[in-house]
């Protein structure tokens, strides 16, 4: 697995690096910014264009992106994954695409479309249709239904539906054309020998991929044409690099106008996307063999920063880079990128990816993706006559601070108070743990977005009635958390009892115990026993769920749990709780019978949140508004706070530009 940290080395002047043109077969590309074919679930049931998906293109496109992709599209209905996923299947999928491209060419951006079949990782609940693969192998991770193995004749058929989408897209103004060759899908399947089995022409690994690319190339003799590629495979008894190089450079590069470099397949999707645990730009090593091939390459790979991705082409691995969840969550990082200035952080936690099969995409820090509409500006307050409104945002977790944010970015005159020493509530505690090493950038980039606004910012502050109102505000924003719930069992008043979320708020990384029992086995509770296990503290788990931490997905956890099975000096029990903690022990019931367990050292408690009591008449005439886990949906995720306190900040806006307006006129 590459390193966990990335080795600090000299600043590149990225607005240089990326925003060179370059030729790329039959185009030129005006930067070097490539939006990935990161699937986001935006079309229709049929798989046509929609406006949410055009405007979510579009915004990109017109903050600097040089060529967008749309996601992996599939090219026959058999081969759908996804239940709004993007189609190049009928003739009637193409007017939509022609207006996106018209769009992104009004802008000067270029538009790429990725082809793709999902083969064994198709569901027939999803598609309609039973899932045909090379061979009769199910994917687990994606349902478990057994695909058909593909005859001859159909081989040959399928590879005619790649040329009659490429054919689509030419009719629809695409500029370039993506063959989706791996990440577990339908042409990687037939590539690795844990999915092929078969003994006939097609059981050579790059038989279908070179058929492929002739049907492709011979649908769109004009447009620049590349493939995307899994250089390194991840599964156990998969291809090595080695035996993927070896297939690419045997097949019809003569076709072929670049390779753009990713990695991974379904049953090892830590590869495909990574968390924040691994280093920017981590697969540099294996793309670079790949320059032997002589054409100009792309690559993926936690290239979340402008500095990893200008690194990468200056290092000469890459000629461009594909930049997925970073313009996810700010579409204004090309901007940032090209021409300097900051922009909101993707926290690598994923939960876009292990969202995508519930429906539209979403994203933890920004609140507007996802949400089936497309948002227009919020509106500025104070600047077209009338004073600012001033407001005063109670506790700095991520829903005040995105509040604080957006309002003080629309022209109100924002206090923030908060009683810890720090900012970000149960988020800065999240940013200590070992899954976590990203976290804290968004609470970074929040308190330098409250720094440059001037926004009065009092730590250490408990925020009393009188306090509040000496501030004269003219609306107030609680955003005061949830607090930890306590069950009322004998011990639980004992010395070596705490709530997990206050223990970490007055312990730091290195304040560590010889033993720990950690009761619940939710999200918080995973991380801390991840985290404090890695360091050689002894952990106990007892929790009444089934599975750990039920309410985060497989890819937020793809690393944290075989740590966890493989660390001699944690316990597990799960679907049991606690009915008594003894001085060095706790009472553990599993729903059959009480059993003492030994459980020396601390006890952390982690039974989930409650809202705190508010008091909304101590702040006299001024409107007051609820956010977060404060407006009684505690325990809620770092999403839900967001868009909550960003919400929030809205319906002030909304309420405060009416009134400007008044005064204007």
């Amino acid at each position: 697995m590459p390193a966990s940290a990335a080795t600090e080395r000299p600043a590149v002047s990225a607005q240089s690096v990326l925003g060179r043109p370059l030729d790329l077969g039959r185009v030129r590309l005006p930067n070097r910014i490539v939006s990935a074919p990161m699937e986001r679930n935006y079309c229709t049931p049929e798989g046509f264009m929609t406006e949410l998906y055009r405007d979510y293109l579009l915004r990109r496109a017109r903050e600097g992106v040089g060529l967008v992709f749309t996601e992996a599209t599939f090219v026959r209905a058999d081969g759908r994954g996804r239940t709004h996923q993007l189609g190049m299947h009928r003739d009637e999928c193409v007017p939509g695409v022609r207006a996106l491209a018209d769009a992104l060419h009004a802008q000067g951006s270029l538009l790429g479309m990725e082809l793709n079949h999902g083969g064994r990782t198709v569901q027939a609940t999803v598609s309609g249709f039973p899932a045909v693969a090379p061979s009769p192998i199910p994917c687990e991770v994606s349902g478990g239904e057994m695909p058909r193995e593909l005859t001859i004749r159909e081989i040959e058929e399928l590879a005619r539906a790649f040329g009659e989408a490429a054919a689509r897209c030419v009719a629809a103004g695409t500029d370039v054309i993506e063959i989706h060759g791996g990440h577990g899908y339908l042409i990687h399947q037939f590539m690795s020998p844990l999915y092929n089995r078969r003994a006939d022409r097609f059981g050579d690994p790059g038989e279908f991929l070179a058929l492929v690319i002739d049907r492709v190339r011979e649908a769109a003799p004009e447009l620049t044409i590349g493939l995307r590629v899994s250089a390194v495979e991840g599964a156990e008894g998969g291809l090595t690099a080695e035996q993927q190089f070896d297939i690419i450079a045997e097949t019809r590069l003569d076709l072929l106008d670049y390779l753009d470099i990713s990695a991974g397949n379904y049953e090892a999707g830590e590869w495909i996307i990574q968390s924040g645990e691994w280093s920017p730009g981590f697969l540099a090593p294996y793309a670079r063999r790949y320059r032997e091939l002589g054409l100009p390459l792309g690559m993926a790979g936690r290239l979340n920063t402008p500095e990893a991705a200008a690194r990468a082409i200056t290092d000469g691995v890459t000629d461009f880079v594909t930049i997925g969840r970073a313009l996810h969550a700010d579409p204004t990082w090309a901007r940032a990128a090209l021409s300097g200035g900051s922009y909101r952080p993707c926290i690598a936690c994923n939960v876009c990816i292990d969202g995508l099969g519930d429906g539209a995409v979403t994203c933890s820090v920004n609140p507007e993706v996802g949400r089936g509409r497309v948002f227009l500006p919020a509106p500025t307050v104070g600047r077209t006559g009338g004073d600012a409104p001033r407001v005063v945002v109670v506790g700095a977790g991520p829903a005040g601070l995105s509040a604080a944010v957006l309002l003080s970015e629309n022209g109100a005159d924002v206090t923030v108070l908060e009683e810890r020493d720090r900012l970000g509530g149960q988020l800065e505690l999240a940013s200590r743990q070992q899954p976590n090493p990203e976290f804290g950038r968004y609470l970074r980039w929040a308190s330098e977005c409250l720094a440059a606004r001037g926004v009065d910012v009092r730590l250490n502050t408990r925020a009393g009635g009188a306090l509040v109102s000496s501030l004269s505000p003219d609306a107030v924003v609680l955003a005061t958390g949830g607090a930890g719930n306590t069950p009322a069992i004998p011990g639980i008043d004992g010395e070596r009892v705490h709530d997990l979320r206050d223990w970490l708020a007055r312990h730091e990384s290195d304040d560590l115990p010889g033993a720990v029992t950690i009761w619940g086995n939710d999200g918080p509770a995973m991380s801390v026993a991840d985290t404090l296990a890695s360091r050689g503290v002894r952990v106990l788990m007892v929790g009444a769920q089934p599975r750990i931490a039920p309410e985060f997905g497989r890819r937020s956890k793809i690393l944290v749990l075989p740590r966890l099975a493989a660390n001699p000096d944690v316990r597990m029990i799960f679907g049991a709780t606690i009915d008594e903690i003894g001085d060095d022990r706790v009472l553990v019931h599993d729903g059959a019978e009480r059993t003492w367990i030994d459980a020396p050292g601390i006890v952390l408690v982690s039974q989930g949140v409650h809202a705190r009591p508010l008091d909304r008449d101590a702040y006299g005439d001024a409107h007051t508004f609820v956010a977060g886990d404060a407006a009684g949906r505690p325990g809620s995720s770092v999403r839900a706070s967001i868009v909550s306190g960003t919400d929030t900040a809205r319906r002030i806006l909304d309420l405060y530009a009416g009134e400007t307006k008044a005064v204007a006129s």
